[in-house]
């Protein structure tokens, strides 16, 4: 509807110019621009009255009918998001000095991040020698809640 519209409005709006070309500024020229100037007022402001009667549908003007989200892009997407955010958990504790761990991370992902859970598995763990005598526990989730800026009462940790 809203489309249709914009393309009537157009095509007169084109039509005028044409007709301006073609007329110049002849007698009769002046005369078909003011109908062609009446006549874009008139497609103007013709929805004007049905939205009065039936108010404004905000849905139908910002959506065009027939685009459908494609969820299974979303979870790609989503996935994506928390294997990068788990990498990059790895990269850090690995420059801590903690190698071969395994992270999963799960959270909601609309229109910001919010992560619900971070899995730990230290089933494979090497730690440097810098970090032998240092609580393990303790130093990872202390890591892993800065490099996320989570809450560490969502870290989980296992071996």
């Amino acid at each position: 509807m809203v489309l249709s519209w914009i393309m009537s409005i157009l095509a007169v709006v084109a039509l005028s110019v044409v007709a301006d070309l073609l007329l110049g500024g002849k007698r009769m020229g002046k005369f078909v621009n003011a109908i062609f100037a009446s006549l874009t007022i008139l497609i103007i402001v013709a929805p004007v009255p049905n939205i009065i009667r039936n108010g404004i549908d905000a849905d139908n003007i910002l959506f065009i009918p027939g685009i459908n989200v494609d969820e299974s892009y979303l979870d790609y997407a989503n996935n994506l998001k928390t294997s990068r955010l788990a990498r990059g958990v790895v990269d850090e504790l690995s420059k801590e000095g903690y190698r071969n761990v395994e992270v999963e991370i799960k959270g909601e992902f609309n229109d910001e991040i919010k992560i619900t859970s971070v899995v730990i598995n230290l089933s494979k763990l090497v730690m440097d020698e810098k970090v032998v005598h240092i609580n393990k526990y303790d130093a990872i989730t202390r890591l892993v809640s800065s490099y996320l800026g989570v809450d560490k009462g969502v870290i989980m940790i296992y071996e």
